[in-house]
């Protein structure tokens, strides 16, 4: 485990997965982030790649062979090497080998930088393409965050903020493929309650940046994910109405299979391309408000 702290916040990531585990602010003297209770969700905030989301089959076809894996890929469940660890950042890299040949046959670095700010955490990833021919793949983040923050609250005291650019999509899924694609006319402010997943995430297109509001107006966390393709909003549901005690907040450079995929991996949507040599840069920020 490795830990980073500054007055304000105590942050913890860990080798598997490259994940962070801990969000701690001191000012509130709350973990923000969830817990990883098996009982609703064993994970924290996993890093999704070389896929987003579900295959079809969990089968894709890479330059005619095919490949078995599961959701979200296999990144997540992999040994990363420390690369780096400064007073206020931590990095790892997983290079391609043997392993992650049998589900994925390119060879690149995979970097996950954390780096604690005043009251931020800014998560950097970095993908290159080190195999002596054009690559693909996608990547997304899943962080899931306590809601209720307070115990004498409930998931109806909260609400989710939207800034955005361009026109918005909402993405449905079929089962766990996508479908359709609607323009949204506004996106403001969505008012939480489980009914909202009852068929799994919401998924925007064109989201900067969304705020956890308490009592419509106290911000209490904002994620920034300027130029981010793709938001995934995510808690699992429950057939009595209910919902984990957590609200995933997902920024996305790709998206689990169309109902109707050609198992073609290089036709998904939202799939990234990168040239030999190439790099793939980005990055999003949690802050605790």
């Amino acid at each position: 485990m490795n830990i980073l702290q500054n007055e304000n916040l105590i942050i913890e990531s860990m080798n598997s997965g490259a994940e962070l585990t801990r969000i701690y602010s001191k000012k509130n003297k709350k973990d923000i982030l969830w817990c990883g209770d098996d009982k609703y969700w064993g994970r924290r905030s996993p890093i999704l790649f070389p896929i987003v989301g579900k295959l079809k089959d969990n089968k894709t076809i890479i330059e005619g062979n095919t490949y078995i894996m599961n959701q979200h890929g296999f990144a997540r469940d992999m040994d990363f090497e420390v690369l780096e660890i400064t007073d206020n950042s931590v990095s790892y890299i997983l290079i391609s080998n043997g392993k992650t040949k049998a589900y994925y046959p390119y060879s690149f670095n995979l970097i996950v930088r954390y780096i604690l700010t005043k009251s931020s955490v800014v998560i950097e990833w970095e993908v290159e393409n080190i195999d002596n021919k054009d690559i693909y793949f996608s990547i997304g983040a899943h962080p899931a965050f306590n809601i209720p923050m307070n115990d004498n609250k409930s998931i109806h005291n909260y609400s989710l903020k939207f800034k955005y650019r361009d026109k918005v999509g909402n993405i449905s899924l079929n089962g766990p493929y996508h479908d359709q694609t609607k323009n949204v006319d506004s996106l403001d402010i969505i008012d939480l309650k489980p009914s909202l997943f009852s068929n799994d995430a919401l998924i925007y297109t064109n989201i900067d940046e969304i705020t956890i509001l308490e009592n419509k107006e106290n911000e209490i966390l904002k994620v920034e994910l300027k130029d981010f393709p793709l938001v995934g909003i995510w808690s699992p549901y429950y057939e009595d109405d209910s919902i984990a005690p957590f609200i995933c907040i997902e920024p996305w450079y790709g998206l689990a299979d169309n109902i109707n995929s050609d198992y073609q991996y290089s036709n998904k949507a939202y799939i990234n391309k990168l040239k030999i040599n190439e790099k793939f840069k980005t990055s999003y920020k949690i802050s605790v408000l």
